[in-house]
C-alpha cells in the first residue's frame, strides 16, 4: 500500500524557488518530451514519413515505399529492431519516462486531476477509487476536468492526422474552410483519435504502461540485470524509516526502493527528485539514483555493454547498408500490362498501367515493339503526371489484321531522366473454327 507523501512539493528548493540539481533533473526530462512531441509534429509536416490514404503507400521525403521496394522496408525494420534492442539492454525502459507520448500525457492528466481534486485524487493502477477533497467536491471542477480532458484530447488528436493527410488539408479542416482534397473519411478518422485519446486520458493513463504496452512487453526479453535502473543505498535505509515520500512520487504505484528486474518503472527519476529535496533540507544526499549494476563474477558493465552491441551492430548495419541500397536503387515509377479484353473476339484489349512513385511532375513514352504498325492502336503514347499517381492506357489487338495464331510482342515504357521497363506480353488470336 502506498504511504502518504509529505504535503510538500518536491521540485523547488528553500532558496526561493530556485530548483536544485535533482530538480533540473526534472525539467530536462519535461524537455525531452516536450521536444519528442515536437519531432512527432515536425515529421509528417516536413515529409520526412507519412501514410499515403489515397495509394495506401508509406511516404518518405518526396518518395512514395511501395512493398515491392523490397530493400527499404526490410533495412528500414531491421535497423529500428536492432537499435531498440540495444536500447532495451542498456537503458531499459528511459524511452518510457523520458520520451513515450503516453507517459507524458498520463502525467499531465494525473497532475491536473489532483491540482482540481485534490493531491490524493488519482486513478490508482491497483484500480482504488478516486479520493476526492472535501474542499473540491463542487461540481465546478468536475466540468473544468472534463472540458480539459476533452480540449486536451481534441488538440492531441491532430497529430496522427498530419500522418495521413498532408498539413494543408489538415490546418483547412481546423479552420473549417473547404477544400477539394478534405474526403469525409478525416472526420470519422479524427473523431476516433478524440476518442481513444479521452478514453486513455481519462481512464487508462499508466494502466497502459503497466500492463498493455507492447514496448514493455519486448523489453523483457532483452532487459538483464547490467540494465539501467533505480538504485537503493541500503547502508542509509535508516534514513527513510516512515517516509514514503518516493512512493508517493511514483506514477505507477511502486516502491523505487525495490524495483526488480521486471518492475514496470519507467526510469522517470522523479523518486530521485523526490527523495534529493527531501535530504536536502538535512544537508545530506538522497538515497536513490539511476545506477548500471555491475555484471556477475566481477565483470564490469561497459564489458557487458560492448558484447551486447557485438551482437547487435552488426545487423544494424545491415539494416542501415540495406536501406541506403534500397534508395539508391529506387524505382520512381511502375509499369505492368493486363489482358482486359475477351479471348477470341475481334478486338482484344490490354491496359497498360503505369504509377509515378515520387510527389513530383513526370512524362511517361510508350512504345509497342513487335507487331506490325496496323496490328494495334495505342490511346496515347504520353502521360502526364503533375505528381505522385497511377494512370492507365489502352491498347487495342486487331486479331483481323495480326492473323491467328501466337503472338509475342512487349510494352516499353520510359522516361526522359533515364528510366525504363519493358514488359513482355503473349497474345494469341484464335480463328473462327
Amino acid at each position: 500500500m502506498r504511504q502518504e507523501a509529505i504535503d510538500t512539493p518536491p521540485y523547488a528548493s528553500e532558496q526561493g524557488g530556485v530548483p536544485n540539481t535533482s530538480a533540473r533533473l526534472h525539467m530536462w526530462r519535461r524537455v525531452s518530451q516536450g521536444s519528442f512531441l515536437l519531432l512527432l509534429v515536425f515529421v509528417p509536416m516536413l515529409g520526412l514519413f507519412r501514410v499515403d490514404v489515397a495509394t495506401g503507400a508509406f511516404v518518405i521525403g518526396s518518395y512514395q515505399i511501395w512493398f515491392s521496394d523490397f530493400s527499404i522496408v526490410i533495412g528500414f525494420w531491421v535497423f529500428v529492431a536492432s537499435a531498440l534492442i540495444l536500447t532495451y539492454s542498456y537503458l531499459g525502459a528511459v524511452f518510457c519516462g523520458w520520451l513515450c507520448p503516453q507517459g507524458f500525457l498520463s502525467e499531465l492528466g494525473t497532475n491536473l486531476m489532483r491540482r482540481l481534486l485534490g493531491r490524493r485524487a488519482d486513478l490508482g493502477v491497483d484500480g482504488s477509487a478516486v479520493k476526492v477533497a472535501e474542499r473540491k467536491k463542487g461540481i465546478g471542477n468536475w466540468i473544468k476536468l472534463g472540458a480539459a480532458f476533452l480540449g486536451g484530447s481534441m488538440l492531441m488528436a491532430l497529430i496522427p492526422l498530419l500522418y495521413f493527410y498532408p498539413a494543408p488539408v489538415v490546418w483547412h479542416f481546423v479552420t473549417l474552410t473547404p477544400d477539394p482534397r478534405m474526403p469525409l473519411s478525416i472526420y470519422w478518422i479524427y473523431f476516433v483519435f478524440v476518442v481513444v485519446l479521452l478514453i486513455d486520458a481519462a481512464l487508462i493513463r499508466h494502466l497502459m504502461c503497466r500492463y498493455f504496452c507492447i514496448y514493455r512487453i519486448w523489453q523483457h526479453s532483452f532487459k538483464t540485470s547490467q540494465t539501467l535502473r533505480i538504485g537503493y543505498d541500503a547502508s542509509r535505509s535508516d534514513d527513510c524509516i516512515k517516509c514514503g515520500y518516493c512512493l508517493s512520487a511514483c506514477a505507477v504505484d511502486l516502491d523505487p526502493r525495490d524495483t526488480e528486474l521486471y518492475s514496470g518503472c519507467t526510469a522517470c527519476g522523479e523518486c530521485i527528485v523526490a527523495c534529493d529535496r527531501l535530504h536536502e533540507r538535512k544537508g545530506s544526499a538522497g538515497l536513490l539514483s539511476f545506477v548500471f549494476p555491475e555484471g556477475k563474477k566481477g565483470s564490469s558493465n561497459m564489458a557487458t555493454i560492448f558484447g551486447r552491441m557485438r551482437g547487435v551492430l552488426p545487423a544494424m548495419a545491415v539494416g542501415a547498408a540495406l536501406f541506403v541500397f534500397g534508395l539508391v536503387h529506387y524505382e520512381p515509377y511502375h509499369m505492368s500490362v493486363g489482358n482486359i479484353g475477351g479471348v477470341g473476339t475481334s478486338l482484344n484489349t490490354y491496359v497498360v498501367h503505369m504509377a509515378n512513385k515520387r510527389y513530383r511532375p513526370a512524362d511517361l513514352h510508350i512504345e509497342v515493339n513487335g507487331l506490325p504498325q496496323p496490328g494495334y492502336a495505342l490511346e496515347r503514347r504520353e502521360v502526364r503526371f503533375d505528381s505522385a499517381g497511377m494512370q492507365d492506357v489502352q491498347l487495342h489487338l486487331n486479331r483481323d489484321i495480326l492473323g491467328t495464331g501466337l503472338h509475342r510482342f512487349s510494352v516499353r515504357v520510359w522516361s526522359a531522366d533515364g528510366w525504363s521497363q519493358v514488359f513482355p506480353v503473349l497474345y494469341y488470336a484464335v480463328g473462327d473454327g
